[in-house]
């Protein structure tokens, strides 16, 4: 009983069996929808061939149900990105903040969101209340303040409202503009359904938000530096 499995196992067909699931597994681990895909097609494929060498119709007819399926949505999703339409100011915003983001899902996002030029002194944050936009400035500057102390300064490049904006808890300080300013508003509790419903999205605003903190966090760090500098 033991030789019989044994053979089975290191068989070609067998071989080809296990090489299928390992592709349904591996496909499971992707984070990206098309690349998830793209290797669901080759799992199907590798178990339609199995299920045809042992002669197994049953399986063979949901293994190309599978393989047609996926092939359909990789379909749609290049007929979406082909449909998506940029302009200069999204793609600058996309190449500095989600270059990984494919283009369907990048149009989704955009969709939710729109541009404004803000005056010196126009409030985008308020602490203790719900954060209402998603902002990424890339013009001007904004001041961060926590029980009435300045704390931070947002330059181009930054997200503001980001700490809490997939939470939905009260933004944690106030953020004010202190010039002129352009940024990208996206609607905070549209953002949070599109996250929770598009795991793409939601990794690559995880990754941007990520990515901020640390150039806040390095650029806090200068600033310190700099004024003990300055003190001694």
């Amino acid at each position: 009983m033991l030789d019989l499995f044994l053979e089975s196992v290191v068989s070609p067909a067998g071989l080809l069996g296990h090489f299928s699931y390992l592709l349904l597994i591996v496909s499971m681990l992707m984070r990206r929808m098309l690349t998830l895909r793209v290797i669901a097609v080759l799992s199907g494929l590798s178990s339609l061939a199995f299920d045809l060498w042992i002669l197994n119709p049953v399986g063979a007819f949901w293994d190309l149900a599978l393989v047609l399926v996926n092939i359909g949505q990789l379909i749609y999703m290049a007929i979406e990105a082909r449909r998506a339409v940029f302009s200069a100011e999204e793609k600058q915003f996309l190449q500095a903040a989600m270059p990984a983001l494919d283009k369907a899902h990048a149009r989704r996002l955009l969709n939710l969101g729109f541009w404004i030029d803000g005056s010196a002194g126009t409030v985008l944050t308020i602490e203790g209340e719900p954060v209402l936009n998603l902002v990424y400035l890339t013009e001007g500057e904004a001041r961060v303040s926590h029980d009435d102390h300045n704390v931070a300064v947002c330059q181009p490049g930054s997200f503001v409202g980001e700490m809490t904006v997939m939470t939905g808890e009260p933004a944690t300080g106030t953020v004010t503009l202190t010039k002129p300013s352009r940024y990208l508003a996206l609607h905070a509790e549209a953002v949070r359904k599109l996250s929770i419903s598009s795991a793409d999205i939601r990794q690559a605003l995880n990754a941007a938000f990520s990515s901020n903190m640390r150039e806040k966090l390095v650029a806090s760090n200068r600033k310190l530096r700099n004024r003990t500098k300055d003190q001694t």
